[in-house]
């Protein structure tokens, strides 16, 4: 589906990152493998994906500086020639907190890595797209920007945020054949939600009340997540554009 595409994984060294990268690998593709501080993890997916056929360009950067995500796209350009595909995986760890106990500080460090982020993302390689006539931008958001979710009002907001954005871009952009989507997991069985497993108290507990009012009775896996991200990266998906999909076993339906 995306052989000879130049996709950028921005968050590649998280669980939903790099199996979004597994579930796009194939000989030919080029993959821009995006990440702030997992450079030892990214380097073993990079040989991994070579071994399938992909040519891989792992990028150190820090996404909430809009100069870092300039150079990065830039670098991705002047190896591959071009930017197809952006693919946002980056977030931050959440806890659970009553809005009325977030810092200013708290608040705005979600707004940096989950809202301003994305826009410095889709800004850098959304440019390249509208320039070359097409592209693919998929972030992977969450159900909590459709529906709200109780002790994360920030979050909420921001994922909320991303997916009024992406709406706007799809409208924007559609004239210049650049498709904008979201895709919204649930609970989704990565290393981020066993931390928070392992770490216990409320947080753990809500987790576990939330997956057991799933109608499938499980979280979701990171690669039922990639999967759906593969697919509205791919050329198969050239009219779908401007929709938040869940990905959650039914727990939200809208």
């Amino acid at each position: 589906m995306l052989a000879g595409s130049t996709a950028v994984i921005v968050g590649a060294g998280g669980g939903i990152g790099s199996a979004v990268a597994r579930s796009m690998a194939a000989p030919g593709i080029r993959l821009g493998l995006v990440y702030r501080s997992s450079g030892e993890r990214v380097a073993r997916l990079a040989a991994e994906l070579e071994g399938q056929g992909a040519l891989c360009l792992p990028i150190a950067a820090d996404v909430t500086r809009l100069g870092d995500v300039e150079a990065m796209v830039g670098r991705v350009v002047d190896r591959f020639g071009a930017v197809d595909v952006l693919v946002n995986t980056q977030g931050r760890l959440s806890r659970l907190r009553w809005f009325l106990e977030e810092t200013a500080e708290e608040i705005d460090a979600y707004v940096e890595v989950e809202l301003k982020s994305v826009m410095h993302c889709c800004r850098a390689a959304g440019a390249v797209m509208v320039r070359r006539g097409g592209g693919r931008i998929v972030t992977v958001g969450s159900d909590s920007g459709k529906v709200g979710s109780t002790a994360e009002a920030v979050s909420s907001a921001c994922r909320g945020g991303v997916i009024a954005f992406s709406k706007a871009l799809a409208r924007e952009w559609a004239r210049h054949a650049v498709t904008v989507n979201v895709v919204c997991p649930g609970p989704t069985e990565t290393g981020l939600l066993q931390s928070v497993r392992e770490a216990g108290g409320v947080t753990s507990e809500v987790l576990e009340r939330m997956i057991r009012t799933i109608p499938m009775r499980r979280a979701g896996t990171a690669r039922e997540v990639a999967d759906v991200v593969a697919f509205l990266a791919s050329r198969e998906a050239s009219y779908v554009t401007g929709q938040a999909i869940s990905v959650s076993g039914g727990l939200t339906m809208c």
